[in-house]
C-alpha cells in the first residue's frame, strides 16, 4: 500500500513538472511554467504599487533629482534593448523608482519590468554610470527570462505537492497535519532559497549583453563584482548578495562575455537617444515584431548568421515531437525562435535547411539564407533526406525543392 502510494506521489510530480515545462527560447533551458507572464506582471505590480507605496510614505523615495534623471536615462537605454530580444516586453508597464536608503546595496526588477534601486548600491560602492548599466541589465534579465514566473510556478508545483503527499503517507488527520506542516516548511526553504546558480549564470550573460547594445562598458561587470565583494568583506553579507549569491569563478566567466560583447559595446556607444520608455505615452510606443526578435549572443547563434550550421543528426522520433512547433514559429515568421529550434534539434532533412534559409532571410543574413536554400535543395534530392519521403514526418505543406528552386532564380 505504501508503494503504491510513492509510486502515485511519484506519478503526479511527474505530470506537474513534464507536463507544465517549455522551453524559454531566449535561454534555450526548459523551466517550469504553470503560471503566465500576464498572471505574475498582474501580481507584481499589485506588489510594487503598495512597496512604493509605504516607502513614499516614509518619504524614502527620491523624485526629481539629478540622480533619478541619470538612472532614468540608464534604464531607458537598456529597455530599449531589452525590447529587440522579447517584442512582448515593449508593452510592459516598466518604471524605475530609486530608493533613498543608504544602509541596503540593492536593486531589482520585478516580472513586468518594474524596477528600483537603492541609493547604498551607487553610494556605498561609488557606482559608474557603466556598473550601474550592468547590475540593472542583470536586474532586467530576470524578468526577461522569466524566472519570476519560474519561482512561482515552482511554489505552486511544491505546494500542491505537499498536501498531496502528506495525505499518502499519513494514517489519520492528526498524522497528516504534522506531515504537512514539516514537509511545508521543507519546500517553504527550498523557494525561499537565493537565485540558483543556473538563473544567476543566464542573468549574468543576458545582463552584460543587454548593458553593452546599450553603450556600457561590459568590463563594468567585472569591476562592480569586485565592490560588491569588497563590500561584503568589510560589511557583512549584502541584501543584493543574500539573494543574488556569487557562482565559482563568475567573475571570470564576466571577464570572458565581456571579451565578446566589445563589438556591441563599440556600436552601442554611437547609437541615439532612446524612446522614453518610462514616462512616454504607452499607447504611442514603438511596435516591435515576433519576427524580428534578436536572439542573444552564443556559438550556435554565431554559427547559424555565419551559414555555419550542419545538421547531422538522425533522431526522427525526437523530430516527430517537434515539428508542430517548428511549422507554428515558420508561419508565424518566428524567425529567431525557429532557427534555434532546428538547430537544436539537429536532424538532417531537406525541411530542416529551407526553415533555416527562410528564418535567415527573415533575419537579413542573406549569405547564410543561400547556403541553407542549397543544402535544402541538395537534401530534397536524397531519398533518405527529403521530407517527401519520410513515413512519421511530413513536409508540413512546404514544396521544399519548389521553393529553394524558385529563390534562386
Amino acid at each position: 500500500m505504501r508503494f503504491r502510494s510513492l509510486a502515485a506521489t511519484a506519478a503526479f510530480f511527474a505530470f506537474i513538472f513534464l507536463g507544465g515545462c517549455a522551453t524559454n527560447t531566449m535561454t534555450g533551458r526548459s523551466q517550469l511554467s504553470l503560471v503566465s507572464e500576464a498572471s505574475v506582471s498582474q501580481q507584481s505590480i499589485s506588489s510594487y504599487t503598495s512597496m512604493m507605496g509605504n516607502l513614499d510614505k516614509k518619504k524614502k523615495l527620491l523624485e526629481s533629482t539629478a540622480l533619478n534623471t541619470r538612472i532614468n536615462t540608464i534604464t531607458n537605454r537598456l529597455i530599449e534593448q531589452a525590447v529587440l530580444y522579447h517584442p512582448k516586453s515593449a508593452q510592459w508597464d516598466w518604471k524605475v523608482s530609486v530608493i533613498d536608503d543608504e544602509k541596503t546595496i540593492n536593486a531589482f526588477c520585478m516580472p513586468g519590468g518594474l524596477m528600483a534601486i537603492y541609493t547604498g548600491l551607487i553610494n556605498q560602492l561609488h557606482a559608474t554610470d557603466d556598473e550601474i548599466a550592468n547590475v540593472m541589465g542583470h536586474e532586467i534579465s530576470h524578468a526577461l527570462a522569466g524566472h519570476g514566473a519560474e519561482k512561482m510556478s515552482m511554489q505552486m508545483a511544491s505546494s500542491t505537492g505537499v498536501a498531496a503527499l502528506a495525505i499518502l503517507v499519513s494514517k489519520d488527520n492528526a498524522q497528516y497535519q504534522a506531515t504537512n506542516a514539516a514537509l511545508s516548511a521543507g519546500a517553504l526553504a527550498f523557494i525561499n532559497l537565493p537565485n540558483g546558480r543556473e538563473t544567476e549564470v543566464e542573468a549574468d550573460k543576458l545582463g552584460i549583453e543587454l548593458a553593452a547594445r546599450a553603450g556600457y562598458n561590459p568590463a563594468a561587470a567585472v569591476t562592480l563584482w569586485e565592490k560588491m565583494a569588497s563590500a561584503t568583506k568589510t560589511k557583512g553579507q549584502s541584501d543584493f548578495m543574500s539573494t543574488h549569491p556569487a557562482p565559482e569563478k563568475r567573475q571570470d566567466s564576466l571577464r570572458r562575455l565581456g571579451a565578446a560583447m566589445q563589438p556591441l559595446y563599440a556600436a552601442g556607444k554611437s547609437a541615439g537617444a532612446p524612446y522614453d520608455w518610462l514616462h512616454g505615452d504607452k499607447a504611442r510606443r514603438p511596435v516591435r515584431a515576433e519576427k524580428d526578435a534578436i536572439a542573444f549572443y552564443s556559438e550556435q547563434w554565431e554559427s547559424f548568421k555565419a551559414g555555419a550550421i550542419a545538421l547531422t543528426g538522425t533522431n526522427q522520433l525526437l523530430m516527430v515531437t517537434k515539428q508542430g512547433d517548428f511549422a507554428k514559429a515558420y508561419k508565424e515568421q518566428h524567425w529567431r525562435d525557429l532557427a534555434l529550434g532546428v538547430s537544436d534539434s539537429n536532424y538532417q532533412w531537406d525541411l530542416g535547411y529551407f526553415y533555416l534559409a527562410k528564418a535567415a532571410a527573415g533575419l537579413g543574413y542573406a549569405n547564410a539564407a543561400k547556403r541553407y536554400a542549397a543544402l535544402a535543395e541538395e537534401l530534397s534530392s536524397n531519398d533518405d533526406t527529403a521530407c517527401a519521403q519520410k513515413r512519421m514526418l511530413s513536409c508540413s505543406g512546404v514544396d521544399v525543392a519548389g521553393e529553394v528552386r524558385g529563390a534562386s532564380r
